[in-house]
């Protein structure tokens, strides 16, 4: 069972965590959802990157998930398989270009892929913030679907 410290702040188990960082690292697809204008979802799958507890995601400038995080920066990822499923909530923002630079090189490594020099698109990374990761069937369910 998670923890609470001292602080109010909940504790997670480091051996579950590991597992949910290396499980986001080797896969290749997640589902991000966002929201339209006019509160209608728009789901995609995409290619994506885990590093230093943040999502990483390139898109085009002109699509419509980009479009959507301009009035509504919040979204929701989920993992494709509904056996070991990983949820996540967060923040999407555009990634500075210092970061920008660094995920390339970890994108080219998991995709054979650089968005810096594929001109078919006016790239854009983002970063989301998890603020909430839910995960179940991965063997801890004792503990709960909360993870962070």
């Amino acid at each position: 069972m998670p923890t609470i410290d001292n602080t109010g702040v909940r504790r997670r188990n480091p051996t579950r965590w590991r597992a949910l960082e290396a499980r986001l690292g080797r896969e290749s697809t997640i589902w991000l959802a966002t929201v339209r204008y006019d509160g209608r979802p728009h789901l995609a799958p995409v290619w994506f990157i885990w590093l230093d507890e943040k999502i990483y995601i390139a898109t085009g400038a002109d699509t419509q998930k980009f479009i959507n995080l301009s009035g509504n920066a919040q979204v929701a990822l989920a993992l494709p398989d509904p056996n070991q499923v990983i949820i996540i909530e967060g923040e999407a923002a555009v990634a500075d270009w210092q970061t920008v630079d660094t995920l390339a090189d970890h994108f080219y490594h998991k995709y054979e892929w650089d968005f810096r020099y594929d001109d078919s698109a006016d790239w854009r990374l983002l970063a989301v913030i998890p603020r909430k990761i839910l995960a179940w069937g991965d063997g801890y369910n004792t503990e709960g679907t909360r993870v962070l």
